[in-house]
């Protein structure tokens, strides 16, 4: 009996009709988009009821409309979007695809639907619908007969090349700050990342659009307020309470050797860091030192000699001119970026921290004839710089600047507030 009476009312349900979501919204479309739809939905009420009078025996309900007549208003309204809502309808505003679909529908713009998404198709689709037809066509149905260009003026771009680019492109619906919702598109590119940017110079002579305004060439060196340069014959050598004796920060790039690799003129092995004298230069304060994977382990041991224990490290990811990251041969994984260890000896000094991040994203540099190695990212000097603010030069707190040293830095280098020290080639 229960079973029986479930079967029956099963078959009382009937398919809902689109007559009960004539002015029907969507949550997501704005106040715009809505304001827009209801005045389309009065238009067409007001347009059906005038071309269609009402019977006599209706008389006392004009403005009522037939079953067909609404199904005809959520047919003609249901189709808006935010993007057609926002703005207006003009032939000059539409786009290729938007065109083509004018032509196949005889200039009638009043259907026209955007899809929600936009799904990337290759050319064989495309090959279908506007070149040769398959061989197998379904009965009654005949291929669509190229239209003639119009004359009335209408913008080129709407052959098949220009369509496929034009349709290539992603939708995003993104919101502003307001709640609204707008659909953003995107062109996807098709373009190969990896493979190199060419920019065509013109010949001579070089257009004036072309140039830019730069400061008059000089061979006067600038003026580096607090800024001593150092030029030595062996840094391992000498007794650095020379150029100091308070400095907050050492920061160097020594030339190590590899292991296994053969002995270089210019380069050292990673022992002979223990005979310079760090200790007694730096009362309190930070080493930075550039250290390839292999001497990690052993760095840590001389520094802690000399008083100092590790406390962060920071990253130089490389990256080739073709904006690829660098690759280098290692033993377990392949070698792509250089780290930069950081040591400290306790005492009170100002620091301020979470100001830097601890990685770099920068390109591999050529090294010069007289190099022996690779230049670094000069981003370290505004790190340094910011951690430790009271080592930086200034002319009450700091006026001699003789807080922050380099060692084995790159020939010409200065900097104001730092004492740059390098060895001659």
């Amino acid at each position: 009996m229960s079973e029986r009476s479930r079967r029956k009312r099963r078959q009382r349900n009937t398919p809902v009709s689109n007559v009960h979501y004539v002015g029907y919204v969507e949550d997501e479309e704005s106040v715009e988009a809505i304001m827009k739809k209801f005045a389309e939905l009065e238009r067409i009420q007001s347009e059906i009821a005038t071309s269609s009078p009402a019977p006599e025996e209706n008389k006392e309900n004009v403005e009522g409309l037939t079953e067909e007549q609404l199904q005809e208003v959520f047919k003609r309204t249901s189709a808006f979007t935010v993007r057609s809502a926002m703005m207006e309808t003009h032939d000059e505003d539409l786009d290729a695809m938007e065109l083509w679909q004018v032509e196949f529908h005889e200039n009638n713009i009043d259907e026209l639907f955007e899809e929600d998404d936009y799904v990337h198709v290759d050319d064989d689709f495309w090959d279908r619908e506007f070149g040769e037809l398959p061989s197998r066509q379904k009965k009654g149905r005949r291929a669509a007969q190229p239209r003639e260009k119009s004359s009335s003026g209408r913008r080129s771009g709407t052959d098949r090349e220009s369509i496929i680019a034009k349709y290539k492109i992603m939708q995003v619906q993104v919101q502003d700050r307001n709640g609204n919702y707008f659909m953003v598109k995107k062109r996807v590119s098709t373009i190969d990342p990896s493979l190199p940017t060419y920019v065509k110079i013109p010949g001579k002579p070089i257009s004036r659009s072309w140039a830019h305004s730069i400061l008059r060439f000089t061979d006067k060196e600038p003026e580096r307020i607090s800024s001593y340069y150092h030029e030595v014959n062996d840094i391992l050598s000498l007794d650095l309470k020379e150029y100091g004796e308070s400095f907050n920060c050492v920061y160097m790039d020594p030339p190590l050797l590899l292991p296994g690799e053969e002995p270089t003129p210019g380069k050292i092995h990673i022992d002979d860091l223990s005979r310079l004298n760090i200790s007694e230069i730096v009362p309190m304060g930070f080493i930075f030192v550039w250290i390839e994977k292999e001497w990690i382990q052993k760095i840590v041991m001389i520094a802690e000699s000399w008083g100092f224990k590790y406390v962060e490290n920071f990253c130089w990811i490389k990256k080739n001119i073709n904006n690829q990251i660098h690759k280098g041969e290692y033993r377990y994984f392949n070698k792509s970026k250089l780290s930069l260890l950081i040591f400290r000896k306790e005492g009170d000094i100002e620091l301020r921290h979470q100001r830097n991040p601890d990685c770099v994203f920068d390109f591999i540099k050529p090294m010069l004839p007289d190099e022996i190695s690779e230049s670094k990212p000069a981003f370290m000097y505004d790190v340094i710089e910011t951690m430790l603010p009271t080592a930086v030069y200034h002319p009450e707190k700091n006026p001699n600047g003789k807080r922050l040293l380099e060692l084995w830095a790159k020939k010409g280098t200065r900097r104001t507030g730092w004492t740059t020290i390098l060895e001659k080639q």
